[in-house]
């Protein structure tokens, strides 16, 4: 009989055990979910602009090209992609949380300039950020 009760007692603790790990595990499942768009995101963003070339890299041809949502600054040499690339439903505003994107280009030599991609969204209410970077040079 006791082993009966230590059998049920054991069961019963794995059972909570398991049910105590599910809310964490799908936690960390949102979350890496969310981290892997904003980082997709980013990575398509640079590569698009990577793709234009040196001599494309101003705002109005990165917004012919739908890459930026206007040629209107939000920073020094920064530019908003929130809401472009909506057709294909890539757009920050439309995959993450209060997402939100920028490219900002910097003239780091001659002919050379910095692309800077930041992807912003919101995990259970804490501002999170995505950032990468590339040079594209004149050749």
């Amino acid at each position: 009989m006791i082993e009966l009760l230590y059998a049920v007692f054991l069961t019963g603790l794995c059972a909570v055990l398991l049910a105590a790990t599910i809310p964490m595990a799908t936690g960390s499942r949102e979350k890496a979910d969310l981290y892997n768009k904003a980082t997709s995101l980013a990575q398509k963003q640079i590569e698009a602009v990577r793709g234009l070339g040196y001599a494309n890299l101003t705002p109005a041809q990165l917004v012919s090209y739908g890459l930026i949502d206007s040629t209107a600054t939000v920073a020094a040499n920064t530019y908003s992609f929130t809401n472009s690339d909506s057709a294909a439903n890539d757009a920050p505003a439309n995959v993450l949380p209060s997402g939100t994107g920028t490219v900002r280009i910097e003239q780091v030599e001659l002919d050379l300039r910095r692309v800077t991609i930041t992807v912003n969204f919101s995990l259970r209410g804490e501002n999170r950020s995505i950032q990468v970077a590339t040079l594209v040079a004149n050749l």
